[in-house]
């Protein structure tokens, strides 16, 4: 599986979260009924080029290093270490491979030249790289539009050495004094088209063709269209499967987008005192193809579910420690490094969670068909008919009522608790928690020493003995969240 991921040159902010919780629950899902799950997920560090019919060049790593006074390199390592604390935050799996754009740009320019030779793609007079989308009959099947209907929705300037209006480009040639470029040896200094970043990465981690890809249903047009039509030719077909988009989160009938000034960060809940895992349970109850609102009493509403469902297991009494109803393996997820490297194993990804890695170790068990537990035969009804909810193009709003009604169901509390918590592996909210409490702590002197040295060294960019530091950290109940304006820590759940 292979989905689109951030661009690092700014805070992901809960819209972006939903869209990132989409393969999470894809995932689980898949984990829940033992298929294995190898999932890869960009970080876009080169920022231009989203969308041409209205980018005017400007790329938006060089935009946001120019405003906060760093570095490119600077800007992208802070925002993505704050973006996998904040997916940590709602309990999202990391991916097992996290590609950064920069870091494979020759794989860019050998699809652009292979690209080229084989008659898809021109070089401009002005030295840029544009695919001939004429030369793809299939163009536009993926978005149902035509190139006709294309064509005739261009309005404004197009670039003048373009064949044609819907070509797009692969590779730019750089301007004068330009910072984010890189050397060919066939038409001199370029940066890539933001399209050929994920086919090339795709085809570097998954090879040519994989089951499934995800992204924003923003991404349908252009850049899932450009995605295929510049690696079928390649690869003898699109490269996915299955495409899967979810819809946007919504305030008051809006997109939540940054030019709208309306997004919130899912670390803002937390200083809020809203346990993000609301979000998680808000952005349940309704399908992923579905647009969903996103109020304060819509959060609210959720927090107040989620609290709920708590208190509720908390009546259930906790689990024994030994026998059939002992609780069922969790799937926390852990957090990724501030900038993971290489590829992770077992079921966790880059989940640092030493519950979670213990698990990846285990074989997967197919939860789905042979539960663990002696269920009754009401209870085995419950299970079922919940599994025929997550399979049902993930119908997490009932999936989450058939939890509720499990909470009711006229069953022994040992069987209740241990449907319910089975069931959380897929739902990711942390139920068998439920028993905790989490009172304000105030920070130790030695945790702060540390959190000092572990700033040092990424602003040395010694990521190695950051990453050690934040597991020093994490021994002594601490979890780091990290942030353009510095990191802060939080005391850790009891396990």
């Amino acid at each position: 599986m292979y989905s689109c991921g951030p661009t690092v040159y700014r805070y992901a902010h809960v819209g972006n979260l939903r869209t990132f919780l989409l393969p999470d629950l894809i995932r689980r899902t898949l984990i829940y009924h033992a298929i294995e799950v190898f999932h890869v997920q960009n970080i876009t560090d080169v920022g231009h080029m989203r969308d041409e019919r209205f980018d005017r060049g400007e790329d938006r790593m060089l935009v946001a290093a120019g405003l906060e006074h760093k570095t490119p390199a600077e800007i992208a390592d802070a925002y993505e270490a704050a973006f996998h604390a904040d997916e940590a935050l709602v309990n999202i799996l990391p991916a097992h491979v996290f590609p950064r754009a920069t870091e494979h740009i020759p794989e860019m320019i050998e699809m652009a030249e292979r690209l080229v030779d084989a008659g898809h793609a021109y070089v401009s007079d002005h030295g840029n790289i544009y695919y001939d989308v004429a030369s793809f009959p299939d163009y536009g099947r993926l978005s149902g539009n035509s190139l006709d209907d294309l064509r005739a929705g261009y309005r404004g300037a197009v670039d003048h050495d373009k064949h044609d209006p819907a070509d797009f480009a692969l590779w730019k040639s750089a301007g004068e004094g330009r910072q984010l470029k890189w050397p060919t040896s066939r038409w001199g200094d370029g940066f890539p088209g933001w399209h050929l970043e994920c086919s090339a990465m795709a085809l570097r981690h998954l090879g040519p063709q994989f089951d499934i890809h995800t992204g924003g249903i923003d991404n349908v047009f252009p850049h899932h269209e450009d995605e295929i039509a510049q690696s079928a030719p390649l690869v003898g077909g699109p490269p996915a499967t299955l495409w899967v988009h979810g819809a946007f989160l919504q305030v008051g009938g809006q997109k939540m987008a940054k030019s709208a000034g309306n997004i919130e960060r899912v670390a803002d809940l937390a200083d809020r005192g809203i346990d993000p895992l609301a979000f998680r349970y808000l952005c349940l109850t309704s399908r992923y193809r579905h647009k969903l609102e996103y109020t304060p009493a819509s959060l609210a509403a959720a927090a107040g579910g989620l609290e709920s469902l708590r208190a509720g297991l908390r009546g259930l009494g906790p689990s024994p420690t030994d026998g059939h109803w002992t609780a069922p393996r969790v799937m926390r997820a852990g957090t990724a490094a501030d900038r993971p490297v290489g590829t992770a194993a077992g079921i966790a990804g880059h989940g640092s969670s030493s519950e979670v890695t213990a698990a990846a170790d285990d074989r997967l068990q197919d939860r789905a068909a042979a539960p663990a537990a002696p269920l009754s035969p009401a209870g085995r009804a419950l299970h079922d008919r919940f599994v025929d909810a997550i399979d049902d193009d993930l119908d997490l709003p009932t999936a989450l009522a058939i939890v509720r009604e499990i909470l009711r169901a006229p069953l022994s509390a040992d069987e209740r608790r241990w449907l319910i918590l089975d069931a959380d592996a897929v739902l990711g909210l942390d139920l068998d928690r439920a028993w905790q409490s989490s009172p304000a702590v105030a920070t130790p002197s030695d945790v702060q020493a540390l959190l000092l040295d572990r700033s040092a060294a990424r602003n040395a960019r010694d990521f190695a003995r950051a990453d050690a530091i934040r597991d020093e950290l994490g021994g002594l109940g601490w979890d780091v969240v990290d942030g353009p304006d510095g990191s802060v820590v939080q005391p850790r759940a009891r396990s």
